[in-house]
This record gives C-alpha cells, sequence and structure tokens, in this order.
C-alpha cells in the first residue's frame, strides 16, 4: 500500500502540469487618459490555439473599475500585445492606483496577475475639461467579461512559487512524517518509565532515529524551496532556524543514549530526556513560529497553501503523499526495530 502511493505521489505530483500564469508585464506604468500598449509574457499558454476566444482587460476592485483591450494581438503561444485606452481616474497629486490584468480564453481560463500595472496621475491634462463624464473615455465593459476555467487538470500557478509548489508533495509530508514518528518515541517513552521494559525502549529510541532522518529530508528539501522562492539557500526565519535546533537537540539524544553504559539507566534517562525534547520541538516548530513573524507559508501572517488550492487540484496528490509518506517512515520503524530485536538476540 505505501508503494501504491508514493508512486502516485511521485506520478502524480510531477507529471500534472503547472497552469497558465503571467511572467512578465511590460511596460507596468501608465498615466491617466493614455493609450497603452503592453506586452505580456505567460507561461503554459495556448493563445495561438485559443486566440479566438480571447479577452484580456483591467480592473480595480476598490474602483469597481473594468476596462477592456481595444485590441489583442497573439505573438505567439505565450506572449500577446494589448492596448487599452487607460480611462480619467481622479488621482491626487504624487499619488497612483495599481490595477489588476485578467486575461482568459477558453483554453486556459482566466490568469490574472495582480497589481500588474501602475496608473499616475498625468499632470498634462487639462484640468477644465470634465472627463468623467466623456462618453469616448467610457472603456467600462463588465457585461462583455466573461470567467471560464481551464479545460485541463493542472496545478495553481502562483507568482514565486512556480514549479516549486511540487515540492509540496516531499517537503510537507516528510515534516508530517516526522511529526507523527516522534509521536511515537514519545508515546514509547512515557510506557518505559510506567513499565520499564526494554522493549519500549528499543521502539523509542528506533523512532527517534526515524523520525530525525525525516527531519533532516524536511531540512534538505526545504532549503532547495527557500533557494528558488526565496532566493537563499538558509533565511534568518524563526521557522526555519526552530527546525534545525529541534533537529539538534534530537542528535543530542543520541548522544546522550551513548553515553551511558547500563541499559536501564540508559533508557531511563533517554526516556525522560525525549519527553523534554517533543516539548521543545513544540515549542520551537508550532507555538513560536505563530508568535513572531514568519516568510513561512502559513505562518506569521502568511496564507497556507489552502488559499492557493482554489479548485482542491492539489488536494487530490497532497493528501495521498501525507498517507504513502506517513507509511513508509512507519515501514521503515518496522524494520530497524526488528533489526534491533535480533541484534540483541545475537549478542545476548
Amino acid at each position: 500500500m505505501c508503494i501504491v502511493f508514493m508512486i502516485y505521489t511521485v506520478l502524480m505530483g510531477l507529471l500534472i502540469p503547472l497552469g497558465s500564469g503571467v511572467t512578465s508585464v511590460s511596460p507596468d506604468g501608465a498615466k491617466v487618459l493614455d493609450t497603452l500598449t503592453v506586452k505580456v509574457k505567460c507561461y503554459n499558454t495556448h493563445f495561438e490555439e485559443a486566440q479566438n476566444s480571447a479577452k484580456a482587460f483591467l480592473k480595480n476592485d476598490t474602483l469597481k473599475m473594468i476596462v477592456c483591450a481595444n485590441s489583442i494581438k497573439v505573438l505567439n503561444d505565450q506572449e500577446l500585445e494589448l492596448k487599452f485606452n487607460v480611462p480619467f481616474i481622479n488621482i491626487k497629486k504624487d499619488d497612483f492606483i495599481f490595477v489588476d490584468l485578467v486575461l482568459n480564453n477558453d483554453k486556459d481560463g482566466n490568469i490574472m496577475q495582480d497589481e500588474a500595472i501602475r496608473i499616475d496621475r498625468n499632470n498634462s491634462i487639462d484640468s477644465s475639461i470634465n472627463y468623467s463624464n466623456n462618453s469616448t473615455q467610457s472603456t467600462n465593459c463588465a457585461d462583455g467579461i466573461t470567467h471560464t476555467k481551464a479545460t485541463y487538470i493542472h496545478f495553481p500557478n502562483r507568482a514565486i512559487l512556480n514549479e516549486s509548489i511540487r515540492n509540496l508533495y516531499f517537503h510537507v509530508p516528510m515534516w508530517f512524517t516526522m511529526m507523527l514518528i516522534i509521536s511515537i518515541s514519545l508515546v514509547y517513552s512515557i510506557k518505559y518509565l510506567r513499565t520499564f521494559n526494554l522493549n519500549d525502549d528499543i521502539i523509542a529510541v528506533e523512532a527517534s532515529k526515524v523520525g530525525i532522518l525525516f527531519g533532516v529530508l524536511g531540512l534538505i528539501t526545504g532549503s532547495i524551496w527557500a533557494r528558488f522562492t526565496w532566493g537563499a539557500w538558509w533565511v534568518n526565519d524563526v521557522k526555519v532556524n526552530g527546525a534545525a535546533v529541534t533537529l539538534l537537540i534530537y542528535f543530542a539524544y543520541l548522544i546522550l543514549r551513548n553515553s551511558v553504559d547500563d541499559a536501564q539507566k540508559r533508557a531511563r534517562i533517554a526516556a525522560v530526556y525525549s519527553i523534554i525534547a517533543f516539548t521543545m520541538l513544540v515549542l520551537f516548530l508550532i507555538i513560536f513560529p505563530r508568535m513572531n513573524d514568519s516568510l513561512h507559508p502559513g505562518n506569521g501572517g502568511n496564507p497556507g497553501f489552502n488559499k492557493y488550492d482554489l479548485d482542491s487540484t492539489m488536494r487530490m496528490v497532497f493528501y495521498p503523499a501525507v498517507i504513502g509518506w506517513c507509511l513508509l517512515g512507519i515501514w521503515i520503524l518496522n524494520i530497524r526495530i526488528r533489526l534491533n530485536k535480533l541484534m540483541n538476540q545475537e549478542n545476548n
């Protein structure tokens, strides 16, 4: 069963295409009443195939403004040239507004770039003319806007994350698995203190080792993700640093065990330390990141991935990934426990 979930995770996680997204808008600025010609570059789009259904517009939800493109020129499958008449907007001196760019066609569905273009005040216009009542400048076309979904299964395309969003199926389940296995270590450490059965100590120590393994894998995949999204292999972030400190605490657990020769004494000391270590894990990975600013998704006011997965496409891979990685961790733990017991039997 574990193998089935893992194969499904790897194949679906790597082969399902990323959705369409905007990579660049040039120029990204205009003035009130300008005729704006803008070149848009996109990713994973099908403009040539769906050019007959192509639509483009600018919008600002605060001003309830929608401005449709006067013309849409398809340069290739991933590039468009758009022309807009920027309407009159009463912008105060030294102030500006941002408008979102929305593209739409029957193949790719809606493609949106937040705050794509900045619109500034135009000091050259004649202030004596009431442009807000000039019908020739009325480019509002809300009635002609359509909203369609892409015709193919895809993962959401989000700025900065891009293709690295697939790491969600590896990095996050690894940490879930680490938390599960470390919790098993905690349970059997407490159980040992009640029964003083060395079999419980064996399970506790092997669970700690497997938990550390998945924690290290989580740090490695997280570091790779940080390089592509935050621009550095390591950043001074409360959750990232907390994860590293947590692993160091559990490495110290293994060192402590090796420093004591008597089996019962070693097991008692290790069990108490395991309880303390798990408490520190909760503090560093769950409590502290929620109390401080953090770059990490889901902490410090940053949205989690549930905001990105609007059509639940990622969930159909993410949930099996969590199950698969957790089953893999339990399978590895099972093997290590059996090996440990066999080695003890040989020594005796």
